[in-house]
């Protein structure tokens, strides 16, 4: 009797979760049968029919509770699918943000580096300006006249240190010289040049005494000088010509006798070009 009842309770609860699996399983024709009972069947008594009734209506209720579960497992399955229709029409729409936002990244991206470029060829620059402003702003000694280079210069001059009087003349003519100083100084220079026999040097000197400084005193000798060179350079009528000149210009006494005594000797002289 209790391998009948345990067998009824197996082929119920199969057949309940049959039905939550989907689909039900075939019909069976052949049912097992107990041997011991093939034979011989006795009714049960009042005590075992009780039990069975109430194994039953544990059973009833069990079966009622897995068809509730079926029910709202359903319900479930409704609501996912009508969430998996609604995904369906969303995933669209976010892979289309999402192409746009990629776009918008990439295209921030490159800004980026872009302004990432001009921020450093902007510090560069900066730092350029800013070596070039300390350049300009840097405090410089100022470069001050000496008196002492200029006395030192005349004594070489004098000495006959020609070489060491003209570089002497030259430190003095980078060093601001005053306004009533800078004709003595292009004369000084003219000087040494000739008597180191750089005419073409020495010629620049004396010209620039009449283009620059023709006010001064150096004026009309620096004629006389040119004169000399040009004479000393077989260049006889530029000589002359510049002679004259000074002469048209009213030269003090003693300069227009020096210079008119130099004519004579270029005229007299025959022509030659300087070795």
């Amino acid at each position: 009797m209790k391998s009948a009842v345990k067998n009824n309770f197996i082929i119920l609860l199969v057949f309940l979760l049959g039905a939550c699996g989907g689909y039900l399983p075939a019909e069976k024709t052949n049912w097992p049968i107990n041997p011991e009972e093939r034979h011989s069947w006795y009714p049960p008594e009042e005590n075992a029919l009780s039990a069975r009734r109430a194994n039953q209506l544990q059973l009833d209720g069990l079966a009622q509770e897995i068809g509730i579960l079926f029910v709202n497992h359903a319900t479930f399955s409704n609501r996912e699918l009508a969430l998996f229709e609604s995904t369906n029409q969303i995933d669209p729409q976010i892979n289309e943000m999402s192409s746009k936002y990629d776009q918008h990244i990439e295209s921030e991206r490159e800004r980026k580096m872009r302004m990432q470029k001009d921020l450093e060829m902007a510090k560069a620059g900066f730092m350029d300006a800013e070596t070039r402003f300390k350049k300009l702003t840097a405090v410089k000694p100022p470069i001050m006249f000496s008196v002492s280079d200029y006395n030192s210069a005349m004594k070489s001059f004098r000495d006959g240190q020609f070489k060491k009087s003209l570089n002497l003349f030259l430190k003095l003519s980078k060093q601001n010289p005053p306004l009533f100083l800078q004709d003595n100084i292009q004369f000084g220079l003219g000087s040494a040049y000739y008597r180191l026999k750089i005419y073409p040097k020495a010629t620049k000197h004396f010209q620039e005494i009449l283009d620059h400084y023709a006010r001064g005193d150096k004026r009309f000798i620096s004629y006389f000088m040119l004169g000399v060179i040009h004479n000393q350079q077989g260049e006889k009528s530029r000589a002359i010509f510049l002679l004259e000149e000074a002469l048209g210009k009213n030269p003090p006494e003693k300069m227009q006798n020096m210079i008119r005594r130099l004519i004579d000797v270029v005229n007299n002289e025959p022509s030659y070009a300087a070795g």
